[in-house]
């Protein structure tokens, strides 16, 4: 919930505007008046303020300048029926988070909002990199700012008392195994063995081996440079190792297909066979799954790959990609760049401007794996501990760049009305810098 002061004279537009703000629970303070908007800055602390332009006799734009005094770290939102391309630009000069045109549809304004909210707080140019926001114990380690990852630890909760298949589905680096091993945590099965087993690794007979042990003859047994990562066992299987806990089963889309009957058996009945052995085992333990896409029946798949297919994804738990959770992204690089810094040091961390909104625009391909090692990557470079877009790789800017300039082609006017300018202005970086001067280095919200 935020302090919002919400300003405009026109009534009807201040009323409805109050009332989709307030729906989302936020504590608003709306006001007809600039004058009263102007005492109410100096005299209050706001997390956001949004503003009409055309007001009489205080107008927006003296109400911006105002806040920028008064509280520099405070993002203002601008709105005016009356749109220019001119007055857009003269507003984030200086110092607008945005800027919205009416009419705007309730989504996009409301966006708007939630963006400005999510925003660091940019003082002298730099962001400090404050891990301290804490993620409720039971989801460590993962970052659940954003909308998709409560979505996603909602559904964790619902399904962590269930003894219920699971196939965790999410690109590489996007935290599946995290994923599973909280699944297991917030289980009844918390306080037994969790063991992963890696469906890409080796052969269909390591892989075997690796699931039921080896059998009676030394033809069924591993290698002796088979990698048993994660797997603590010797002769006996994952399945023996984890029993009464939790398997899973990571890439699961690269098991051979010879050994998919065996886990459909083991997923519907709990039972399964030794290499070798005819004796039926029955094992208490609970099967995870992971895998980077959700697998789909084709006309021509025959009837056991249809079943496999059929069992596999009865229950899909999506991860979202990095690139879909942007609130967490601020959160995630401090708390990545704290715990890697020198605890002998005092001075906090701290990210230029212009490096997060290279961050921030950049796709992940790598999800949160990408973004540690390009952290780890800045900080060897960086001085002073402050992290700027010279120490980023010079592919990822390079990126983030070309992709800046493909949407500038692409931009027209007449795309604008009742959109946000924001993303407008940061494409236009080089030509629209803060004014000069010491208030509008103070606080100001840096497009990138």
């Amino acid at each position: 919930m935020a302090k919002i002061l919400l300003v405009d004279d026109e009534v009807h537009l201040l009323k409805a505007m109050d009332m989709f703000l307030r729906s989302r629970k936020h504590d608003v303070m709306p006001v007809a008046d600039g004058r009263e908007a102007e005492r109410l800055i100096r005299s209050s602390p706001y997390d956001l303020i949004i503003s009409d332009i055309r007001m009489t006799p205080v107008d927006g734009l003296h109400l911006l300048r105002i806040a920028r005094e008064s509280c520099p770290e405070t993002p203002v939102i601008l709105i005016t029926a009356y749109a220019t391309l001119d007055v857009a630009l003269d507003a984030i000069k200086a110092g607008a988070f945005d800027f919205v045109t009416k009419p705007f549809k309730t989504d996009n304004f409301m966006a708007t909002v939630r963006r400005a909210l999510d925003y660091p707080r940019i003082v002298d140019g730099a962001i400090q990199l404050d891990p301290s926001e804490s993620t409720p114990r039971r989801f460590d380690p993962l970052v659940v700012k954003s909308a998709e990852m409560q979505a996603l630890c909602q559904r964790l909760e619902q399904l962590a008392p269930t003894d219920e298949a699971v196939l965790i589905l999410g690109e590489r680096g996007a935290g599946k195994r995290q994923v599973a091993q909280i699944l297991h945590g917030l289980s009844r099965r918390k306080e037994l063995p969790f063991v992963s087993v890696d469906c890409s690794a080796g052969t269909a007979a390591d892989i075997n081996a690796q699931l039921w042990g080896a059998g009676s003859s030394s033809a069924d047994s591993p290698p002796a440079d088979l990698p048993t990562t994660d797997l603590p066992m010797e002769k006996a299987g994952a399945l023996e190792a984890a029993q009464g806990g939790t398997v899973v089963l990571e890439y699961i889309e690269e098991l051979p297909a010879a050994l998919q009957p065996s886990i459909v058996c083991l997923i519907t009945t709990r039972k399964y066979m030794r290499p070798g052995e005819m004796q039926v085992h029955q094992v208490d333990i609970r099967i995870l799954a992971t895998s980077r896409a959700l697998p789909v029946i084709q006309p021509c798949d025959d009837p056991q790959r249809v079943e496999w297919i059929k069992t596999l994804t009865a229950i899909s738990l999506p991860v979202p990609p990095l690139r879909e959770r942007r609130a967490d992204l601020l959160l995630l690089i401090s708390r990545w760049v704290n715990q890697q810094a020198a605890p002998a040091k005092s001075e906090p961390w701290k990210m230029t401007a212009k490096a997060f909104d290279v961050l921030d625009q950049y796709p992940w391909p790598g999800n949160v794996e990408e973004l540690e090692r390009t952290l780890s990557q800045a900080m060897a470079k960086s001085r002073e501990r402050r992290i700027d877009i010279l120490d980023l790789p010079a592919a990822l800017v390079e990126t983030v760049v070309r992709m800046k300039f493909l949407s500038q082609q692409h931009l027209q006017r007449n795309e604008l009305r009742g959109k946000s300018f924001r993303d407008y202005i940061r494409l236009k970086q080089d030509d629209y810098r803060p004014l000069s001067g010491p208030k509008a280095a103070q606080g100001h919200h840096e497009p990138a």
